[in-house]
Order: structure tokens, then C-alpha cells, then sequence
């Protein structure tokens, strides 16, 4: 199923769709007659699984907070809704699209607050959500203007209320070699 969102419940938590313990995910189906091909695919295999017919970036609040949430379709931004679901240390794996014409599998970890922090732990290529939003700039995305693609992996994101940012923790290299030259003894 692509596009879905999937979030697995604590072990022993409550499912709120049921009532009974689980660790099962809750997958998301924007397309109506796709999911209902998934939902016969898990009854014939007798699996009660709850298939959510939705875009997925609401994530499915009713049986949160999820200890862990993959979304198997690329966002431009992290929903504030899977921050809103995932609790502190909570993890978050969801492709992103990045300006570097590829997406890049980040993997948060729950901050509290509706916060979460991390980095990207693969280049990858996935379905975009189908959501309607308008094409924006990347800069107003959170990315930073001067990064290129052979230094992805060096990258942090912050996601949070006020957004998302992604992070260069490294001085470009022009800048590394003008420090150095500043502080060589002539």
C-alpha cells in the first residue's frame, strides 16, 4: 500500500480501535478502492487490521501516541500531527524530500513538546503524499542554501511547533580553509 502512514502501538498499550493489547501498525490508504483490496488481502489472511482511508499526514490520533511512526511516501515537511503522536524518544522514519532531486529517509526521535530531533540515514526515492499543498521554496522548507548533495549524511533536523529545519553542523569547506588560513603563522 503506497502511500501509508503506519504507526506501531507500545507493546501492552490499548488499542483504541479494539480494546485489546497490540503491536500491529495502522496503515493509511489515501486511495478508497486500494484500501479495501488491503483490507480483503488482511481478512483472507485472518488478520484484524485496522486500514485507515486517508491521506495519512493526520496521522490516526485515536489510538496515539505511537512509540514508533513510518510513512512509506515522501513529505516536503514533517506533519505537526506525527509530532503531536509521538511521545519523547518516540521514532519517527519518513522520507523527505530534499532540493537535491532525491528524497532522504530521516530518522527523529520524540523530544517531548511536539518536538523531535535526528538526521537522515539514507538517500531513497519514494511516492510523494498526494496532500494539496502548494510548491514552496526549499529555503522556506527549513533547508539550508548552501549544502549539496555529497554532504547529506552530515545534515541534522530539528522538527518542532515552528517548523522544520534541517542543519549543517559542518563549515562549508571554503570556510574551513579560509579559518585555517586565518590561523596559520605566515
Amino acid at each position: 500500500m503506497c502511500p501509508s502512514w503506519a504507526a506501531a502501538n507500545r507493546p501492552g498499550s490499548r488499542d483504541a480501535s479494539r480494546g485489546s493489547p497490540t503491536t500491529h501498525g495502522r496503515p493509511a490508504e489515501v486511495d478508497p478502492g486500494i484500501a479495501a483490496q488491503a483490507r480483503r488481502n488482511l481478512d483472507g489472511l485472518g488478520l484484524d487490521q485496522l486500514v485507515i482511508t486517508d491521506d495519512g499526514e493526520q496521522g490516526y490520533p485515536a489510538a496515539g501516541p505511537y512509540d514508533r511512526i513510518v510513512a512509506t511516501a515522501s513529505v516536503r515537511r514533517i506533519p505537526r500531527a506525527w509530532l503531536d503522536q509521538l511521545p519523547p524518544s518516540g521514532v519517527l522514519l519518513a522520507p523527505l524530500d530534499s532540493p537535491f532531486g532525491c528524497d532522504l529517509l530521516v530518522r527523529l526521535t520524540g523530544a517531548g513538546g511536539t518536538a523531535a530531533r535526528g538526521h537522515f540515514v539514507a538517500n531513497v526515492e519514494f511516492m510523494h503524499f498526494r496532500g494539496r499543498r502548494t510548491p514552496r521554496p526549499y529555503a522556506e522548507l527549513g533547508w539550508p542554501e548552501t549544502t549539496s548533495i555529497e554532504r547529506w549524511q552530515e545534515l541534522r533536523v530539528e522538527a518542532g511547533p515552528r517548523g522544520q529545519q534541517i542543519l549543517d553542523p559542518s563549515p562549508p569547506r571554503s570556510a574551513t580553509r579560509r579559518i585555517r588560513a586565518e590561523g596559520s603563522s605566515p
